[in-house]
């Protein structure tokens, strides 16, 4: 009779084990299946863009053209938060701590999401706090001289930096800005010495520039189109091998047999780490519908940058890529000490 009794309790006790494992298991099965329902359903709700630095200027304009085309795609709006200030980085802090639902993406750039990484001593967010969604635009770095220089081409230029070493004055718009460290590649490659001269922005930088109180500048494409195109300074070679689409007259760096001197600025769009591959996946192939519009091509180009290629489409190459300039800039910074802010 005791062995029946024990019998039977345990049998009781391995159909209650068994009962629990099956309501773990249907639980686990609904909640993989709401999950898997949640992204298959998104986007149900619009989604917020931080952009990251000033409303009106070219990474803020370039991201609003860009995302309103891929709010068409997705057929939900994407509304654009501008957090700016400290060279992006607090917008881009702000975006890395979002949730990770896919609602939340900011808009970072060669600045905020690379040079900044070696250029402050401290930040809210590290590179594997987001995850990549795709390049956005590619902004070309020109090298401009004022008018009157007797310098015509990026040779004559080094020629002439060896012949008078630290006499020549370049401006750039920032320590630590991309653009700065754009100007200190060209010093590293070129093996030249001449005088950095920092201005509050590009705007105060070109005024000097066209009046002749500095030689040159390492610059943005769509600040410098202007003034060369209106004769008031004279671009020497863009950074890198793909001509600037606003001037497509002034050869590259490639062009002018200087292959390591690449140095382009960027726009690329980021999610917070942990957003799902899925959601990632989509909004990748969104932002790719939305370069190949004809409209949105035509307004980038006006606006001085170039479109990503096909090869430099998708959040695999972004996520290779960031991880190449953040790198490469981190040992630009290094060799020239610029000092952290």
């Amino acid at each position: 009779m005791t062995q029946a009794i024990s019998t039977t309790a345990a049998g009781s006790s391995n159909g209650l084990i068994s009962r629990f494992a099956l309501i773990v298991l249907i639980s686990m099965a609904l909640t993989l299946s709401g999950t898997a329902s949640a992204q298959n359903a998104w986007p149900n709700r619009p989604i917020t863009v931080i952009s990251p630095f000033a409303a009106g200027g070219s990474v803020d304009v370039l991201t609003r053209v860009i995302t309103d085309q891929m709010g068409r795609v997705l057929r939900q709006p994407m509304v654009i938060n501008t957090v700016a200030g400290a060279g992006g980085t607090i917008g881009a802090g702000r975006g890395a701590h979002s949730p990770a639902d896919g609602y939340t993406l900011v808009a970072g750039s060669s600045g905020s999401n690379a040079a900044a990484y070696s250029t402050y001593e401290k930040l809210p967010y590290q590179p594997e706090d987001f995850a990549q969604i795709g390049l956005m635009a590619i902004i070309p770095a020109v090298i401009v001289v004022k008018k009157d220089m007797p310098i015509k081409t990026l040779r004559e230029l080094v020629a002439y930096a060896k012949a008078n070493p630290n006499r020549l004055a370049f401006g750039h718009p920032g320590v630590g800005s991309s653009v700065h460290l754009q100007c200190e590649l060209l010093k590293q490659v070129a093996g030249i010495d001449i005088q950095m001269v920092p201005y509050r922005g590009a705007g105060p930088l070109m005024t000097d520039l066209i009046g002749g109180q500095i030689d040159g500048a390492c610059d943005a494409a769509p600040s410098s189109t202007g003034p060369v195109h209106a004769g008031q300074i004279r671009a020497l070679a863009v950074l890198g091998d793909q001509r600037a689409v606003s001037m497509p007259e002034v050869p590259t760096t490639v062009d002018e047999q200087m292959p390591a001197l690449q140095g382009a600025a960027w726009i690329a769009l980021f999610a917070p780490k942990g957003t799902p591959p899925s959601v990632v996946e989509k909004l990748s192939a969104a932002l790719s519908v939305a370069l190949d519009n004809a409209d949105v091509q035509d307004r980038i180009a006006k606006l001085g940058t170039n479109v990503p290629s096909a090869a430099q489409r998708g959040s695999k190459y972004a996520d290779r890529f960031v991880r190449e300039e953040i790198a490469k800039w981190d040992k630009v910074a290094r060799v020239a000490q610029v000092p952290k802010q």
